[in-house]
């Protein structure tokens, strides 16, 4: 094509077939919209008879879930397609494989992941997946660790940093994380019952504010490594045996804390959620289990990949004069993770984007005093991040805390 043009159900096969020639000619063939997210479009075409299908996910030049008041780079799918095809490298294919990134029509025709659900799903019916920690950690080291100063040559990672400047995507984690959950803004997505909490809890708490503010400027400014920027798990699909990241359209180079602290906190809420949810005890009780021994073990696990492949990989002659430098070094992405999983909480609570782990309880009480305990417990770890030094101090944060109230 020459020109963009806005797909639909009707136009999205005579696209695919012209990019790709993907389909057989006798195929019989369905198309539907699959996306559900908030800036894209997103398409399954599938030929039922011989059981071939891709997946055709299309920027546009606003945010779709508000429509063209709020425009937004059309740009932001070139960086996506680029950083799945670093990251299918770097992670032996743990993202989708990508077929073609269209220039014109800022589309990316990549795999159908027909066989996983999104992990987020999976949670709230109370699965469990023993092989995520292993496989996730294998993503977080080879994806952050591998893309930092500490390992790549240094005017190569700063080449990377400049192809990789996302300022709009950007922007939006800075706006809707970092900053507009902590005072009474208007695109804030937040109950009534809510608003003299937060203002008691939050919106006046200055010492929260200024360590809030702190993160904020940690994410603006550490360029420490090659960020997925959105990594939580409504954007993981999954099953017994594999995993598949998706969705890195916020990718840039900013604080490895971010990605993983998203990560931790939506397994907090699940957590959270389940306790209110799940009125079968003893699946509850697994369940919950399950969630705390997944966040002490992706952060344990985590430490003990990137100190394993630490002295293999290690690049910067500073770094490798200095033992005691990656003990520093995973340190301070363990403080920071837990603050950045205070704000992503907090946010998920009452600013625009929200979780179905919390929205979706249904008793309006339980909603309501779970997501008042979201928050409070997401100050905790805001405030008490740097006492956060293991897997086990996430966890006792959360039993602490949730015992007492």
């Amino acid at each position: 094509m020459n020109e963009f043009y806005q797909l639909d159900v009707n136009k999205v096969y005579d696209y695919v077939q012209q990019e790709l020639n993907f389909f057989h000619e006798d195929a019989d063939i369905e198309c539907s919209e699959i996306g559900d997210g908030n800036l894209n479009l997103v398409f399954r075409v599938k030929d039922k008879k011989h059981n071939k299908s891709v997946i055709v996910k299309q920027s546009l030049p606003y945010v779709r879930c508000v429509g063209e008041d709020w425009p937004l780079s059309i740009g932001r799918s070139e960086i996506e397609s680029k950083l799945l095809e670093i990251e299918y490298k770097l992670t032996n294919g743990k993202v989708p494989e990508v077929y073609k990134f269209d220039k014109i029509m800022y589309s990316t025709i990549m795999e159908d992941l027909t066989d996983y659900v999104i992990m987020r799903t999976g949670l709230l019916e109370y699965n469990q997946y023993p092989k995520f920690v292993d496989q996730i950690t294998d993503f977080i080291v080879n994806t952050l660790i591998l893309t930092s100063d500490v390992v790549m040559e240094h005017k190569e990672k700063k080449a990377y940093v400049k192809e990789f400047i996302n300022p709009q995507l950007c922007e939006i984690t800075e706006d809707l994380v970092y900053s507009e959950p902590f005072f009474d803004a208007k695109r804030n997505n937040i109950p009534d019952y809510m608003i003299t909490f937060m203002e008691k809890n939050v919106w006046n708490d200055k010492a929260l504010i200024l360590e809030v503010t702190k993160l904020k400027f940690d994410f603006m400014n550490n360029a420490q490594a090659l960020l997925h920027g959105d990594l939580h798990t409504g954007s993981i699909f999954i099953n017994q045996d594999n995993i598949k990241v998706i969705d890195p359209e916020f990718a840039f180079y900013g604080p490895i804390a971010y990605d993983i602290g998203a990560l931790i906190a939506n397994l907090i809420m699940n957590y959270l959620s389940t306790d209110v949810r799940c009125n079968d005890t003893g699946l509850k009780n697994k369940h919950m289990t399950y969630l705390l021994d997944t966040v002490k073990d992706v952060m344990d696990v985590f430490r003990d990949k990137c100190m394993k492949i630490w002295p293999e990989v290690v690049k910067d002659n500073m770094v490798l004069r200095s033992p005691d430098f990656a003990k520093y070094y995973i340190d301070d992405i363990f403080v920071n993770t837990a603050g950045v999983a205070g704000c992503e909480m907090i946010r998920r609570t009452v600013g625009l984007a929200h979780v179905a782990d919390l929205d979706g309880i249904e008793d309006e009480i339980k909603r309501e005093e779970t997501r008042k305990l979201n928050v409070l417990l997401a100050k905790e770890f805001i405030m008490k991040r740097n006492d956060i030094l293991e897997g086990k101090d996430f966890v006792n944060l959360i039993k602490n805390f949730c015992g007492k109230k």
